[in-house]
């Protein structure tokens, strides 16, 4: 199957998607190439967006924020997949369910471009308020695919890991600048 219908069917139809993958053979490097280009896409519209919005030249933007965005979905991405690993049950498939689940963010980002060229600040709020929901729907289906009887306490676990820690690490930094300046 074509490497974009592939995304768009795990992105749009995942419960289909993970049932018709190989429940016996785990396919690593295909799942970890997609996300990681999808990410990428979705860093560099985001970062040619944001550019945009504050009227700064793109490139910085463009090629920084890929480089910024990759090792940080590397991390957190791997940090998710232990979650799934260990209380999910699921052992090498997590890796894989998460790559997949990580797709949606070039699609989203894909989905608000052409608006986002003429109201860039908007689009960057519409961008970051779908992916999550998206990100979390299809990773519901591939635990549910996988490892239906721990759906519901891997699934928040991971939210918690995934979404909850980093912004709470983020709200309380910028709170301790704020209150330095």
């Amino acid at each position: 199957m074509n490497p974009l219908r592939r995304a768009w069917r795990a992105a749009s139809a995942p419960e289909a998607f993970f049932a018709g993958l190989d429940s016996t053979q785990v396919r690593l490097p295909a799942a970890l190439a997609t996300a990681a280009v999808f990410a990428a896409v979705g860093a560099a519209v985001a970062g040619l967006l944001a550019a945009r919005a504050t009227g700064s030249v793109p490139w910085p933007f463009l090629l920084g924020a890929p480089a910024v965005a990759l090792p940080y979905l590397m991390i957190i991405g791997m940090l998710g997949a232990l979650v799934l690993m260990r209380p999910g049950g699921m052992e090498l498939r997590a890796i894989e369910v998460v790559a997949w689940a990580w797709v949606p963010a070039g699609w989203s980002a894909l989905a608000v471009a052409p608006v986002g060229w003429f109201a860039p600040a908007p689009a960057l709020l519409v961008a970051a308020l779908l992916l999550p929901p998206w990100h979390l729907w299809v990773l519901w289906r591939g635990i549910e695919a996988f490892a239906p009887a721990r759906q519901r306490t891997t699934a928040v676990l991971y939210g918690v890991v995934v979404f909850a820690v980093p912004f709470g690490i983020s709200a309380f930094t910028l709170w301790v600048l704020s209150a330095l300046a």
